[in-house]
This record gives structure tokens, sequence and C-alpha cells, in this order.
């Protein structure tokens, strides 16, 4: 409190405003980081959406063989052919393989889906620290800046002396032309010069 007692109104306001701005820095990372999180947990879903997708085809794929052996053995029965040996057995063996295949095929997809889901999320999970942090380090630098620049607020210029006449070029130029009692004394003042 000693230090805020040694304050002027200007550099109070100034350090409040950058103290609202930090605030708003920190809650502004904080809902984009939500907003990746949210991104995170559509990207799960939708995996978990396609990988029983996949396992729906699946079971459709198992269904359609089961269904196709069922026609094969008939026909092969009801042709008078042997259904579990020869031409009828060697179909139904090519349509196993075949329907077993792109059964595995179903169940690699859906496995594939999750650990994209996955990946995804986990990436979309490290943007919303990174915007956390981000936040976070824009609001120190904020305040950083708000504080360094507390010591110039409403102190005399930095440059002050620096030309005669007020401490400016401006300052310089009007005693070069209208001189003044107290640039009279340097000689480079005086129009004409000595």
């Amino acid at each position: 409190m000693a230090v805020m007692a040694g304050l002027t109104t200007l550099q109070m306001i100034g350090l409040g405003l950058s103290a609202a701005s930090a605030v708003g820095q920190i809650q502004a990372g904080r809902a984009q980081a939500q907003a990746y999180q949210r991104q995170a947990r559509t990207e799960t879903l939708k995996a978990k959406r396609a990988e029983i997708q996949y396992k729906e085809q699946g079971v459709e794929v198992l269904r359609r063989l089961r269904q196709n052996l069922g026609t094969v053995t008939a026909r092969a029965a009801s042709g008078g052919l042997d259904p579990y040996s020869g031409t009828a057995q060697g179909i139904k063996d090519y349509g196993t393989k075949l329907g077993v295949r792109e059964y595995y095929m179903t169940e690699e997809n859906a496995a594939l889906s999750i650990a994209a889901g996955d990946i995804n999320a986990a990436q979309y999970n490290s943007a919303a620290s990174q915007a956390r942090r981000q936040g976070l380090y824009s609001a120190i630098g904020t305040m950083g800046m708000a504080v360094a620049s507390v010591g110039t607020l409403g102190s005399a210029p930095s440059n002050f002396g620096g030309f005669a006449g007020g401490g400016s070029v401006t300052g310089a130029v009007q005693n070069t032309f209208y001189p003044t009692a107290s640039s009279l004394g340097m000689p480079s003042m005086i129009p004409g010069g000595f």
C-alpha cells in the first residue's frame, strides 16, 4: 500500500487499465482453451461414431456371408449335389475367404478411426494448454509493461534539457529564431551566430 500511495492518479488509472487488460487476456486464453477442449471432445465423439459405423458394416458383411453360404448350400442340395464337397464347397470357401477379409477390414477401419480421433483430440488438448499459457504470458507482459511505464507517467520528459529553451527540437528551433534570455548565452543559438 505504501507503493500505491506514492502514485499519481494518472499512474493509478494506467495500472488499473493494464490490470483490466491482463484479466481480459487471461479470460480470452481460457475461452480459447475451452473451445479447443470442445473440439477435442467432438473429435472423440466423431471417432466413436465412425467406429460404430464400421462395426455395423462388419455385422452386415457377416450377415451377407451367412446368407450367401446358405444360398449356395440350398441350391447345391436342390440340384442333387453334395453341398459340403466339390464345387459347392469351393464356392462357399471362396465366399468365406472374401467375407472374412472384408470383415477384418471393417474391424481395422474401426480401430483406425479411434486412433485418428485420439490423435486429433490430443492435438486440440495441446492447443488448449497453449492457449491458456499464451493468455497468461500476454497478461504478464501487459502488467510488466505497465509497471515499467508507471515511472514515466506524470514525470518530466526524459529529453528535458537536451536543447536550450524547453528540452525539445521544437524549442531549439524557436530559440534560434526568437532567442530568449536563457538561450543568448549560447552563441550557436543566436541568429547569425558569433
